[in-house]
């Protein structure tokens, strides 16, 4: 059955923050599968992307010879997971297309299994680093 959907925008601004996603999973769910992709990857504008790499390494004083020796940048954003305000999991991995299992047992490393409670969630984008917009979409099916 589905259960949730949202599509939207991730913009530079929004580098290094949370976006919380709030969904219902009505009595009955035994399994929830998460559909996630963000697109671009990478940054596309090779400009952005060596400004990127030379402003990162200033942070740690390290001397830019050749930015582009370290291209392509990519943007990522992971996921992770609140059921009924308590932290069910996270899915901290670079692709950008994934498949998330949440279930009492074999769930997707890095989240828990036991029981799928109904009631409030949250999907969490966790932006690690935004050097471009994204777009993104979430499609949440249940399984009873």
């Amino acid at each position: 059955m589905h259960i949730f959907s949202a599509k939207g925008k991730i913009t530079p601004q929004q580098d290094k923050t949370n976006v919380a996603l709030c969904f219902t999973v009505p009595h009955g769910v035994t399994k929830l599968i998460v559909n996630y992709n963000y697109t671009p990857k990478y940054i596309d504008n090779e400009h952005t992307a060596a400004l990127a790499i030379t402003n990162g390494l200033k942070k740690y004083n390290v001397e830019v010879i050749n930015a582009s020796a370290f291209l392509p940048v990519p943007n990522l954003v992971t996921l992770s997971f609140d059921e009924n305000g308590e932290y069910r999991g996270a899915c901290h991995r670079q692709p950008n297309r994934q498949t998330v299992v949440i279930a009492e047992v074999d769930s997707t490393p890095g989240i828990h299994n036991r029981p799928v409670s109904p009631g409030q969630w949250d999907v969490v984008l966790n932006v690690h680093y935004a050097g471009c917009d994204m777009d993104y979409s979430i499609d949440i099916e249940g399984v009873e």
